[in-house]
């Protein structure tokens, strides 16, 4: 969706379904703040590794990261107990309930909140 709707605003997209992958990414390249993302779109539901389990190992290499990464939780869960967990980490900017749409998209990229994003 990035590179269809947005690819005048996107310089570098990168894909992973393995976040285990995107941890040690960010571990060997975190002193190099061109490497690292400036956001990551985080779906819950992941294989060898879910979301949550990927947010409790990026808080811990959180402060060793050369860079502040904006990280936005991308789920079809509308479990309200979903929602407030996902506020409970610093690193996490909104959570976006599936599917992602093109307006949300382009809000985000915009600097603004969409509309699917958490209620406060």
């Amino acid at each position: 969706m990035l590179s269809l709707y947005l690819s005048n605003s996107v310089d570098h997209i990168t894909y992973s379904s393995n976040a285990i992958e995107i941890l040690k990414f960010l571990e060997t390249n975190r002193n190099n703040a061109d490497e690292l993302p400036d956001m990551i779109f985080l779906d819950l539901n992941m294989p060898v590794m879910n979301g949550w389990d990927f947010l409790d190992s990026y808080k811990r290499l959180q402060q060793k990261v050369a860079k502040s990464i904006t990280i936005y939780v991308v789920s079809s869960s509308i479990d309200p107990g979903d929602i407030l967990r996902s506020k409970k980490y610093l690193s996490v900017k909104d959570y976006i309930i599936k599917p992602m749409t093109k307006l949300a998209l382009k809000k985000i990229f915009d600097g603004d909140s969409p509309n699917e994003m958490m209620p406060n």
